[in-house]
């Protein structure tokens, strides 16, 4: 206990002087004491969530630790340094502070309270019939990745130095068959669970997992590897303990091959390194400051995200427009005929325009949706959590990588309420349940 005392004591001691260092070298960018102050309240509540919820729960990646990267991620975002951004609107910080302390306050419900299960209400499918099932959905996206290459016309992995490939990409008509596609980033951990049940040998888990990385490496959509990298990890943590360092380590070489493929899906000739990355990053953003290659990735996928939902938080306000629940039901209106664009306006999409998370809940039900939301975000992630580490079922793998990739990416946009999310649930329900 005492060892812990004196672990949580440096920890505490090395964050303050790193604090201290971070708002010295802002302040020498230029900025004010309007930008640094609430940069440091968000730096401050960020390392206390991380730091409480790994001392709680003894767990590196937990919903709190998860979620104090957002809450960081939303300090920095104030920090004026693309001339693309601007001060936030009273409105929008006000969504700010009440997203934030509703999904802290849902998860703490859900750590104080009992663990919550839910029924299948079909019947589970036997060991056998499972993995025919999730091999099935292999030949599935098989089938869909061939079509898909055939309409774009080549191999993606063997184009890089295509300068187009991304836009080219982008652009290569799909369906909701893709779906099928992007299944492919956790069908590893689902065969894994197979493997590890000792249905199948290694090499058949190895085979699959060879195949299914081969298909959404050739997308180049950094989030569907995020989330591969998630589920895996989950997947290995479950069944034995990883240590903090090891973790650690694999979170550096995520954020390395985060930066690698941004700059192959790019076209980027292979001589590229950081620092030319790191300039035409800047370029892109509108950054004059002598931000390093990670602050310029902080203020790209963070400053200027947030800077566009505060735009739309204020826009829908000024028009009086209120969804009345559309975008919780987006998963529902996805898969019907129906004109999506209609339904959620370009202006008002903070999915297409990257406007983060707490713009849907917002949209739809203005404060009452902010808290509501929020807060059955953090209870129904800190639930999937509890019940991880019962070890009760390695369903909760894969639930549990699908919170943490949500979470993960709430400075981007709403995964929460996205089909593909809900698709993977239901897979995950069927397969392995």
């Amino acid at each position: 206990m005492e060892h812990k005392v004196t672990l949580l004591i440096c920890a505490i001691a090395c964050l303050i002087g790193i604090d201290v260092m971070l708002c010295l070298r802002y302040a020498a960018w230029g900025c004010t004491l309007a930008e640094l102050l609430p940069f440091l309240f968000f730096l401050i509540l960020s390392e206390a969530l991380i730091l409480y919820s790994i001392y709680a729960f003894k767990e590196l990646i937990n919903p709190f630790s998860v979620y104090g990267i957002f809450v960081y991620i939303t300090g920095f975002s104030f920090l004026i340094i693309s001339d693309r951004q601007h001060a936030y609107s009273p409105l929008f910080m006000g969504i700010i502070l009440l997203s934030i302390a509703s999904f802290i306050a849902g998860g703490m419900a859900a750590y104080k309270t009992k663990k919550l299960t839910f029924r299948n209400i079909i019947p589970t499918l036997s060991p056998k019939l499972s993995f025919a099932f999730l091999l099935c959905l292999l030949l599935a996206g098989i089938g869909v990745f061939v079509m898909e290459i055939r309409q774009l016309g080549y191999l993606p992995i063997l184009n890089l130095g295509n300068t187009a490939l991304y836009d080219e990409l982008n652009q290569n008509p799909v369906t909701p068959l893709h779906n099928f596609i992007l299944l492919n980033s956790v069908l590893p951990a689902m065969f894994y669970i197979t493997y590890k049940r000792r249905l199948i040998p290694f090499w058949v888990f190895l085979a699959c997992s060879i195949v299914s990385a081969f298909i959404i490496v050739n997308f180049f959509s950094r989030q569907v590897i995020v989330l591969f990298f998630f589920s895996m990890l989950i997947g290995v943590s479950y069944y034995r303990k990883i240590s903090i360092l090891k973790l650690l380590s694999i979170a550096a070489v995520c954020v390395i091959l985060f930066i690698i493929l941004g700059q192959l899906r790019g076209g980027a000739a292979e001589e590229s390194t950081l620092t030319s990355v790191n300039d035409f990053l800047k370029q892109y953003s509108g950054i004059d400051k002598p931000s390093n290659i990670f602050e310029t990735y902080l203020s790209l996928y963070g400053g200027l995200n947030f800077t566009t939902g505060n735009n739309i938080a204020e826009i829908s306000v000024y028009d009086n427009y209120i969804g009345y629940g559309a975008y919780a039901l987006r998963p529902a209106v996805g898969v019907l005929p129906v004109d999506t664009e209609a339904i959620y306006p370009m202006k008002y999409s903070a999915y297409s325009l990257l406007g983060t998370y707490m713009i849907d809940p917002f949209l739809d039900f203005r404060w009452f949706g902010v808290f509501a939301f929020n807060f059955l975000y953090g209870f129904l992630s800190m639930n999937s959590f509890k019940n991880y580490l019962n070890r009760g079922s390695p369903y909760y793998i894969v639930e549990w990588s699908l919170f943490v990739f949500c979470v993960f990416m709430c400075s981007f946009t709403n995964y929460f309420n996205l089909f593909f999310v809900v698709f993977f649930f239901i897979i995950n329900r069927l397969a392995i349940k």
